[in-house]
């Protein structure tokens, strides 16, 4: 971190590929890094369900909600060799369920994600199964004082009722899907 930088306490939301690089190099710059992810794993877009909304035109608010673009036979239209992180290459790897083609299927491109989290540590930043519902800025919410401030309120699955409130200096906002 250079010697003019202050560090921040830092908000990302979204763990898919964005999400988990903006992580890495925010800490990396010395910040103090919290990632709210509504699903249970990261990979964002390239998470696969084969479930389908209920109410397909959305007049229930009270449907569920599927959150994947992703269908069951996609495959990436670029190659890996296009598509990794400059210092986490997405190269092949072994074992029995990736995917060593070099337009690889959805799983492998998550699995990718997944390694890439694992071997920065980013996982252990993340709250799983929390849901952003309003950012605002602090001093408007709070009265608080202090430019760039803001104010994260969010619901964790099992807690639909209970917001939790979290003042950041820097608000860095990433991989809303």
């Amino acid at each position: 971190m250079a010697s003019s930088m202050k560090s921040r306490h830092v908000a990302v939301i979204g763990a898919g590929a964005a999400g988990l690089v903006a992580a890495r190099e925010l800490r990396r710059e010395g910040h103090s890094v919290v990632v709210f992810e509504r699903q249970k794993q990261v990979g964002g877009t390239w998470i696969y369900t084969d479930h389908v909304e209920s109410d397909p035109l959305s007049v229930d608010p009270t449907r569920i909600v599927v959150h994947s673009s992703v269908y069951g036979s996609l495959r990436t239209n670029l190659p890996r060799e296009c598509m990794g992180f400059r210092d986490f290459p997405f190269a092949i790897r072994s074992g029995e369920s990736r995917d060593p083609r070099r337009f690889p299927s959805h799983g492998e491109v998550l699995a990718y994600l997944q390694d890439f989290g694992k071997e920065f540590g980013i996982e252990e930043l993340i709250r799983f199964e929390t849901t952003v519902v309003r950012v605002s800025p602090a001093a408007e919410s709070d009265g608080e004082e202090g430019i760039g401030k803001w104010r994260i309120e969010s619901t964790e699955k099992e807690k639909k009722f209970i917001m939790m409130r979290f003042t950041m200096q820097l608000l860095f906002v990433m991989d809303i899907t």
